[in-house]
């Protein structure tokens, strides 16, 4: 009997110490893991600070579209100006070269 009892216990430790190993496996994985993501975070850090500043002039954005269309509006106006002044100056010009004929 307690050769089967030394059995049962020896093959115990046995399967223990095994579990052991294994578990101590996994909690190296897990270390080193969450040393990479450590890391990788100490990297991406700076990324996403730039991208946060980047993206933060996005709603700026509206702004400007509303500037931009006044400015087109002005711009039309100006070119209609433009060509009024190009179709009198053309007209004074041909005013005074029949003058001088």
């Amino acid at each position: 009997m307690e050769t089967a009892i030394i059995v049962v216990w020896s093959a115990t430790l046995v399967i223990a110490l095994i579990l052991t190993l294994v578990i101590l496996k996994l909690v190296f994985l897990i270390l080193r893991t969450e040393r990479d993501i450590i890391q990788l975070a100490h990297v991406t850090l700076p990324a996403a600070q730039g991208i946060e500043r980047n993206t933060g002039l996005i709603s700026k954005l509206e702004t400007t579209k509303s500037v931009a269309g006044k400015i087109l509006s002005v711009a039309i106006a100006i070119e209609a100006g433009s060509k009024s002044i190009a179709e009198k100056l053309a007209a004074v010009g041909r005013a005074l070269a029949e003058k001088g004929r």
